[in-house]
């Protein structure tokens, strides 16, 4: 099956949005026989020094062309970004380190080719092939080819050393997946089963580097294999052995955004301004700098090997850099706007609708930027089933206990008091514009039934009450857990703290612990945690968020040693699930293996079914619309964008097209 540009997407209710959502940027084939092509300015001025090789000598052979939404740009200036906290790095993946493989499209309804000019599969989808674009070049200058995406799938991958587990665009490469080159411009990624996910989880936002982020010329003398003195090396200059400093030179994961992590140094803490590690990427903008200040601001320049050109033969992209202050919490943001210093965001603007004090702050200079809502809750709460106490384990996994929590929730009077009015009372469920719409997991155990509520829990045998008026365990400790909100999340601490007052009411003593994103992550891989308020996944396409339904990876915050059952099941900390569990992880497994999107689409109902059945998470209601804020003299800007991990805007809305224009 060839993939002729894209593939459809995994959901008819994107089908449906696409008419009212005015989006008009498209991706076209990959751009061929040009004969003249304009660049930027500052990149004429080199080539003119003779530092840089023409424009015509940069590009491959067959550029990407992208269509402007307004018009052709008009080239420089910086665009200013705000991360928040120590864990933001996904930020700038969000902006300008979107360059897979495939892609989505901007109206996010199919997959279309990126780094691979095409790309197509066989009959059963046990088998990928992807053709590079011939000529691409790291932002270095040196040719980009299917020997870097070995480098990732062997040397990488599949070393256990650096990667403990595989990430889920792959099955899992220890069981059987591989990688074929048949030469220097050809991939072909073979699965021991179908796999029919694969291009949309390729396309999809990516917590890990993948196959085309790790130029192996630039990083094999931080690898043992080709490195026999790596280890010496790295011990030489402070790192504990040759895995960690290979892991801050490759930037593995994503998320950490210290200037450490940032600039690839483990010397570099935000007081002294200093070079990055020149690591080439094939992104839009490559990393070159900090500088140090309150806050300190990271700086990006253009890259200029950028493979991708306009409709007029100007090669992208058209801002010349990207200026990122490194702030430690979210009030700063409205004071960078005052000062002009943001040029587009979404991330961070979007919570407690912080884009309007920042709109206010702005003035005239911003407006507003819509954000489509594709979270399935605004207050996922998420219990721990798999407790390392038995006692709370027991509890917790009791349906009734849980049913009766969610009885108590007033969830009008959190909706008008921390939301605005905005809303409707709602489950962690697919969104009502989805085409995995679930009505009884969306609707049930809505109403305020505070006598209901008191009933069961009386049921349960939690009725006897302390000097304080708490219910007792079964042990005769008082019922009293912490919920995990994170610190960045007002909102979220806001609306649990109300529910709390009203589950205390009932003789149920829920605390709040705020803590950072990190802190979270690691709280559940240690499976530490009674209760959170977890990620709002799953509102939009349940297919690639199934684990906020199901029990799959990290991300399945309400069990995690049945997660580690699902990923590996000989693991010694794993948690046998039960057989409806089980049902559950399995179905999904074999939803990979069918390649049409219909029966896709059944067998996830499937796990729908379970997932209401089973009632294993509480929602508060169903998320507005939410809002980003844009400079008024920036272009080429979608009227309106989704906001979603698994469209990782605004990445998709092709950011090297966005333009200050000259007044």
């Amino acid at each position: 099956m060839l993939y002729n540009g894209g593939t459809a997407g995994t959901g008819g209710g994107r089908r449906r949005l696409g008419a009212a959502v005015a989006v008009l940027c498209s991706l076209s084939p990959a751009y061929a026989g040009a004969q003249f092509f304009r660049e930027a300015p500052v990149l004429a001025q080199r080539v003119a020094a003779g530092s840089l090789p023409p424009v015509e000598r940069r590009l491959p052979d067959n550029p990407m062309l992208l269509q402007p939404l307004d018009r052709p740009g008009d080239y420089g200036g910086s665009w200013g970004l705000a991360m928040v906290s120590r864990y933001d790095g996904l930020l700038l993946y969000r902006t300008i380190g979107y360059e897979p493989l495939v892609r989505w499209d901007p109206m996010w309804t199919r997959v279309v080719a990126n780094v691979a000019q095409s790309f197509e599969s066989n009959a059963d989808a046990s088998s990928f092939t992807f053709r590079l674009r011939r000529g691409l070049r790291w932002s270095d200058g040196r040719p980009m080819t299917s020997e870097d995406v070995v480098f990732w799938f062997e040397d990488v991958l599949n070393n256990p050393d650096i990667t403990a587990a595989a990430p889920s665009i792959l099955r899992s490469p220890v069981a059987g997946a591989r990688l074929e080159t048949p030469d220097a411009h050809t991939l072909r990624f073979t699965f021991p089963a179908p796999n029919s996910l694969f291009p949309l989880q390729l396309a999809a936002g990516q917590m890990e580097r993948g196959p085309t982020d790790l130029p192996k010329h630039a990083l094999t003398r931080y690898h043992l294999r080709y490195n026999p003195d790596a280890d010496r090396e790295a011990k030489a200059e402070g790192y504990r052995d040759w895995v960690e400093r290979f892991l801050i030179k490759s930037q593995l994961l994503r998320a950490p955004s210290g200037p450490d992590a940032l600039l690839r140094r483990r010397d570099a803490d935000g007081t002294a301004s200093l070079p990055a590690e020149p690591v080439p990427t094939l992104e839009a903008w490559v990393i070159d700098r900090l500088e140090a200040g309150s806050p300190p601001v990271l700086v990006a320049e253009r890259n200029p090997y950028y493979w991708k050109i306009d409709s007029t033969g100007g090669q992208l992209p058209y801002i010349d850099r990207i200026e990122t202050a490194l702030t430690t919490s979210a009030a700063e943001l409205p004071v960078l706007v005052r000062a002009g210093r943001v040029g587009l965001q979404a991330r961070h603007f979007v919570v407690n609708d912080l884009a309007a004090r920042a709109l206010a702050e702005g003035g005239n200079r911003y407006r507003a930027l819509p954000l489509l809502p594709t979270d399935a809750n605004t207050v996922p709460i998420v219990f721990n089933l798999t407790h390392r106490d038995p006692v709370w384990r027991t509890l917790l996994q009791q349906r009734n206990f849980r049913v009766a929590l969610s009885l108590l929730i007033d969830r009008r009077a959190i909706i008008d008091e921390v939301f605005g009015g905005k809303g409707e009372p709602y489950q962690i469920a697919p969104r009502p514009e989805s085409r995995y719409y679930h009505q009884r997991l969306a609707h049930q155990y809505l109403d305020h039934d505070p006598d209901r509520a008191n009933a069961i829990l009386g049921g349960l045998g939690l009725d006897r009450p302390d000097a304080d008026g708490l219910r007792l365990l079964p042990d005769g400790r008082p019922l009293s857990f912490t919920v995990l909100v994170r610190r960045d999340r007002p909102d979220s601490r806001k609306a649990m703290a109300l529910v709390a007052r009203q589950w205390r009411r009932a003789g149920i003593d829920a605390g709040i612990a705020l803590v950072d994103r990190a802190d979270t992550h690691n709280r559940i891989q240690a499976n530490d945690f009674d209760a959170m308020v977890g990620h709002p996944e799953g509102g939009f396409d349940a297919l690639l968020d199934a684990y906020a339904f199901a029990p799959l990876n990290w991300s399945s915050y309400f069990a995690p040693g049945w997660a580690r059952w699902a990923m590996n099941s000989s693991d010694p900390q794993a948690v046998n699930p039960p057989p409806s569990v089980i049902r559950q992880i399995e179905t999904y497994e074999r939803i990979k293996g069918v390649a049409d999107a219909d029966a896709q689409h059944r067998m996830m109902g499937d796990v729908l079914d379970i997932a209401a059945e089973e009632f294993f998470t509480i929602g508060v209601s169903l998320p507005d619309a939410g809002r980003g804020v844009v400079r008024t003299d920036f272009r080429n800007i979608p009227k309106v964008m989704f906001e979603t991990w698994l469209y990782p805007a605004p990445a998709p809305a092709n950011p090297p097209l966005f333009f200050i224009e000259r007044r």
